[in-house]
């Protein structure tokens, strides 16, 4: 895929099946906390700064904020786990996960995508969101260079997601309603996927929700066991 890293910071916690733990833009892999407590008794649970976030840093070269170095740094995370290797990302770290499963479709043996969206097809629609981030990176907790991690540059995720071949749950809360639509979408498109709708939840459900998303997430990788 590419030559160009991505650096990233890996932490490892507990004893199992490979748990792989991607945040989202503006965050950090302390956001699955509340998740690793209730998890790392049966499952190793290995979380992931993306560049520039955490305590992952700066990449040297432009590209490796892009995708598909970070998909190939993500790759190497994940491999020689004990299987099931399950790849749990929130937002952008759910896309993430759903373009390593495209792209690498032996990295994985199953995704939990928590308020995922696939991308955009529509080459205006990918703009505006591209321009959003651009405009928002001044005022988040990221270095304004780190914010291109959330940029998206194709539709390459959406035109493949008939191409996953492992087992996929999606996660959204009922309030988080940019991502409904989009939890939709991923039910129709993708082959084998369950969903888990969380009452009351938001955007950031692993927090307000840990329990029940660790219960779902540890019934997920033992049906897929």
């Amino acid at each position: 895929m590419t030559d160009i890293p991505a650096p990233l910071h890996v932490t490892r916690r507990g004893h199992g099946p490979r748990l792989v733990f991607v945040h989202g833009l503006d965050s950090d892999a302390g956001v699955w906390d509340p998740l690793v407590e209730r998890l790392a008794d049966g499952h190793e649970c290995v979380t992931v700064d993306l560049p520039g976030h955490g305590r992952a840093p700066l990449a040297d070269d432009p590209r490796g904020y892009e995708r598909d170095p970070i998909v190939a740094a993500l790759a190497d995370v994940i491999r020689d786990g004990t299987r099931p290797r399950v790849l749990v990302g929130h937002s952008l770290g759910g896309y993430l996960g759903l373009a390593l499963a495209i792209a690498r479709p032996d990295a994985v043996d199953g995704l939990v995508c928590v308020a995922t969206g696939p991308g955009f097809r529509d080459p205006a629609s990918r703009e505006r969101w591209n321009e959003r981030v651009r405009e928002q990176a001044p005022s988040m907790s990221i270095p304004d260079e780190a914010a291109a991690v959330g940029l998206h540059a194709d539709s390459f995720v959406i035109d493949h997601l008939g191409d996953i071949g492992v087992p996929v749950l999606a996660i959204v809360g009922s309030d988080d309603r940019a991502y409904l639509g989009a939890n939709d979408y991923l039910e129709r498109k993708v082959p084998d996927i369950r969903r888990l709708t969380v009452e009351g939840g938001r955007h950031y459900v692993m927090r307000t929700h840990p329990e029940l998303l660790a219960d779902a997430i540890a019934s997920f990788v033992t049906e897929i066991s």
